[in-house]
């Protein structure tokens, strides 16, 4: 009886297979027989080479703290008649007008003492001289002298091409080139005006 060409074929490669599967367990068989009580062969699965790694170094954020300047709450000056004078000093002590500012109100030196208008009304003029803060409040003035600490306040009037007036003991002249303080009719100081706005 004759054979189809394709059961050949079968018949062939499955003999090919078997002779490879028992070569294959023959070869295994052989290997644990010379190498009894040895563990099986460890399989290496080589690394890729390291490449270049950067080191991530923590950061330490410095921290700077600016220390607040912290100056003591400006009072409103008290609203006094026009006509009100006075040149005592201040009970406390001298203040500190190094870092002296002003505005549309007058001075004020950062620690409660000021030559300010009374209530904060705006001022007809400000100005300074080496040694006197000063400002024009409508109808009064009010100083503050740097060296003695000495707060002054007079009622003025306008006159010629400034103000003049008196109070407390003091008569003040003031224009914008010079400031005249007279204490008791005697004596008068002038000081030329190094600062004058008009606010």
């Amino acid at each position: 009886m004759h054979r189809p060409r394709g059961s050949a074929f079968a018949y062939i490669a499955g003999l090919l297979v078997s002779v490879v599967l028992i070569a294959t367990g023959t070869t295994v068989a052989l290997w644990f027989q010379a190498h009894l009580g040895a563990p099986p062969p460890i399989i290496v699965v080589a690394q890729a080479p390291p490449g270049s790694t950067t080191a991530v170094v923590p950061t330490t954020r410095a921290v700077t703290t600016t220390p607040k300047v912290v100056t003591a709450p400006e009072t409103i000056p008290a609203q006094l008649p026009d006509g009100a004078g006075y040149t005592a000093a201040p009970t406390s002590a001298l203040p500190d007008f190094v870092n002296r500012t002003a505005n549309q109100y007058g001075w004020y030196g950062g620690d409660g003492v000021s030559a300010r208008c009374d209530e904060w009304t705006r001022a007809t003029a400000v100005g300074s001289t080496e040694s006197t803060l000063f400002v024009v409040c409508g109808s009064y003035f009010k100083a503050y002298e740097l060296a003695t600490g000495t707060p002054i306040r007079a009622g003025i009037a306008v006159q010629g091409g400034g103000w003049a007036g008196k109070g407390a003991g003091v008569s003040v002249q003031v224009t914008q080139s010079a400031l005249t303080i007279a204490r008791n009719g005697i004596d008068p100081a002038v000081q030329a005006v190094v600062e004058w706005w008009t606010p």
